[in-house]
C-alpha cells in the first residue's frame, strides 16, 4: 500500500469517527420529551467542561465541604497542642467545613463541634459552645453547603457546592440534542443581572424561612427572583447582625446590603465583580480590587486615586475598598469582611452612633492601622481639610 493511500485512508476514517461524534451529540433527545432534569453531579460536567471544572476545584466554593475520612489533609486545625477548647479528635471528625477564614468539624453523629479553627490567628475559638450537642450540620448548613439538597429527607447528590448549585440540574443538558443544549440548563450569564445576582443571594444572606423554621429559602430555585415568599432577611433591628449605621456585623450578609446599594439600582450585580469559575484574587473578584473599581469608575479624575481620595497624601493607603467596602463583618475575626454597600462611612457616624467608640461603631477611618487608635473627633477634621483642599485642586468629590 502506497503512502498515498495510508494518508487517504486515514483521512476517510477519521472523517467517518468525526461524523458518528456529531450525528451521536444530534441524536439525543428533543426537550418536549425529557422529564423534570435530576442532579448529575460536577464530575459529569467535567466530560465536557474540562477547563472550568479544572479552574473551579481551586475556588473556596468547591472546597468548602470535604470529606475528611476520603481526605485527611483537609483538616487544617492544630490537634497536635492540647487545648481547652477542643474536645474532640482527628478521628471524630466526618466533615471539614471551611476554607481561609476558619474551619469547623463535623462529627458522624452531623454535630458541629464546640470549636472552630481560625486561620489568621492560627487559634481555637468557641463555636456554640454550650449548646453543639443539639446541633445538627444537615437542617442547618446543608442547604448552601451540598447541591440537591432534599429538605425532608436530609439527603443531597453531591456534597460541597458543585457547578448545580448555580445552573441547577443538568441531566437533561447531558441527553439533549445538540441543538437543545442551551435550552436544557440555566446559564446565569444569560439572566438579568438581578436573577442572576439572586442565584449568590439564596446563602449569601441571613434570615429565616417564612415559617421560621429554616435558615434558607425555601422553595427557591436557580433562575427565580429571590423574594419574601422564599425568605425573611434578618432585621436591621438585630444588633448582632448589623452596627448602628445599618452596615453588616456577621458573615454571610452582602445580598442584603448589595440589595441597598447603588450598584444594585444601576444593575450592577455579583457575576459583574466576582468569578466564580475560578479563584484570580482572595475574593474571587475578577481582577485586584482597584482595578476592578477603576474599569467603571475611571473618570474620578486625570489621577484617579491620588486625585480623588482624601488622603491623597498618603498613597500606599489609597485604596478603593479601604474606604467604601469597610471590614465591618467578622466571619472568624472581626473586619475580615467587608461590607458591601459601597458607601464610605465617616467618622462622624461613630461620633453619633457609637458615642465615638469605633468598637461599638465601627468608620472607614479607625480600621486602618495607621488611625485605629486616633480619635474619630481628629480623623472627621482630617477627612474635611482633605475633601475642601481636593475640591480646590479636582472638583467635587464622591463620598
Amino acid at each position: 500500500m502506497t503512502r498515498k493511500s495510508v494518508i487517504i485512508i486515514s483521512i476517510i476514517a477519521l472523517s467517518a469517527l468525526i461524523g458518528v461524534i456529531f450525528l451521536s451529540c444530534g441524536r439525543g433527545k428533543p426537550l418536549s420529551k425529557m422529564g423534570p432534569a435530576q442532579y448529575a453531579g460536577s464530575q459529569s460536567c467535567a466530560e465536557c467542561h474540562s477547563r472550568i471544572a479544572v479552574t473551579f476545584r481551586n475556588t473556596l466554593h468547591s472546597q468548602i465541604i470535604q470529606d475528611a475520612r476520603q481526605h485527611p489533609s483537609a483538616i487544617q486545625g492544630d490537634f497536635v497542642i492540647p487545648n481547652d477548647l477542643r474536645d474532640f479528635t482527628k478521628d471524630d471528625v466526618a466533615l471539614t467545613h471551611g476554607i481561609q477564614w476558619k474551619q469547623r468539624y463535623i462529627d458522624k453523629e452531623w454535630r458541629v463541634r464546640r470549636a472552630q479553627w481560625n486561620f489568621e490567628t492560627a487559634t481555637w475559638a468557641p463555636y456554640n459552645f454550650d449548646t453543639w450537642k443539639k446541633s445538627d450540620w444537615r437542617k442547618e448548613c446543608a442547604y448552601c453547603h451540598t447541591v440537591g439538597f432534599d429538605l425532608q429527607k436530609l439527603t443531597w447528590s453531591e456534597l460541597s457546592i458543585g457547578c448545580e448549585s448555580c445552573h441547577g440540574p443538568g441531566s437533561n443538558h447531558i441527553k439533549a440534542r445538540l441543538e437543545d443544549k442551551h435550552a436544557s440548563i440555566l446559564n446565569p450569564a444569560t439572566l438579568p443581572r438581578r436573577a442572576a445576582s439572586d442565584i449568590c443571594g439564596q446563602c449569601h444572606t441571613r434570615g429565616k424561612s417564612p415559617d421560621g423554621t429554616w435558615d434558607f429559602p425555601v422553595g427557591f430555585k436557580v433562575g427565580d427572583y429571590l423574594g419574601s415568599q422564599h425568605f425573611k432577611v434578618v432585621n436591621k433591628s438585630n444588633t448582632e447582625a448589623w452596627w448602628p449605621s445599618g452596615h453588616v456585623k456577621q458573615h454571610r450578609q452582602q445580598y442584603p446590603e448589595w440589595m441597598e446599594s447603588t450598584h444594585a439600582r444601576a444593575g450592577i450585580g455579583c457575576p459583574t465583580c466576582h468569578s466564580v469559575h475560578e479563584a484570580k484574587t482572595k475574593f474571587a473578584t475578577a481582577m485586584n480590587p482597584n482595578n476592578l473599581c477603576l474599569s467603571c469608575h475611571g473618570n474620578i479624575s486625570t489621577d484617579p486615586l491620588r486625585g480623588h481620595a482624601p488622603i491623597a497624601r498618603a498613597p500606599q493607603h489609597s485604596d478603593c475598598i479601604g474606604c467604601h467596602m469597610s471590614p465591618t463583618g467578622k466571619s472568624a475575626t472581626r473586619g475580615d469582611e467587608r461590607t458591601h454597600q459601597f458607601r464610605t462611612i465617616p467618622p462622624k457616624v461613630t461620633m453619633a452612633r457609637g458615642g465615638g467608640n469605633p468598637e461599638k461603631q465601627p468608620n472607614s477611618c479607625n480600621h486602618c492601622h495607621a488611625h485605629k487608635n486616633q480619635k474619630p473627633e481628629y480623623l472627621q477634621k482630617a477627612l474635611d481639610d482633605g475633601k475642601k483642599l481636593l475640591s480646590v485642586r479636582f472638583g467635587s468629590i464622591a463620598n
